[in-house]
């Protein structure tokens, strides 16, 4: 059976440096803020050290992730299921509850709107998962036991 990789962790790399950004900018309004006098000098500083502590500990959490779940695959540390997805239950396209399937008794549940370094592109959005088709996927389970996929990879 010949596989082609539909989505690797690795190969995506770290993607969501862009809700950083937004904390950068809110960095330097904080600064502007209390370089400028605008409203009191208390104001400022405490805007700028919520937008500092925001954009670290965000940093800091979606960066550990990838990193952990890029390691695992690297490591051979991720779990491997193989076959048929069945019990296919779609994302709608606005939202609202998560898309999941079945392989081989393994649960896999996700969302676009999850930030997470694993696979989360729905059907509604382009995504390629669907009743019938074969997969195989490197998995590692998190800390809700829920299990974040590292790669997916369709049969042809």
């Amino acid at each position: 059976m010949h596989y082609h990789i539909v989505f690797d962790v690795a190969q995506s790399g770290y993607r969501f440096w862009w809700a950083r950004a937004f904390g950068v900018l809110f960095i330097a309004v904080g600064a502007l803020l209390i370089l400028c006098r605008i409203n009191t000098r208390a104001f400022g500083a405490v805007f700028l050290a919520f937008a500092m502590a925001w954009t670290l500990l965000s940093l800091g959490l979606t960066l550990t992730d990838y990193l952990s779940l890029r390691a695992a695959l690297g490591n051979n540390e991720c779990q491997i299921v193989e076959g048929v997805v069945m019990n296919f239950d779609p994302m709608p396209a606005e939202g609202h509850k998560d898309e999941s399937f079945v392989v081989n008794g393994e649960r896999f549940q996700y969302s676009d709107y999850d930030i997470t370094a694993g696979f989360n592109r729905s059907r509604s959005h382009g995504g390629p998962i669907e009743n019938g088709i074969r997969v195989r996927i490197s998995y590692v389970k998190g800390n809700n036991s829920q299990n974040e996929i590292a790669r997916l990879e369709i049969a042809d």
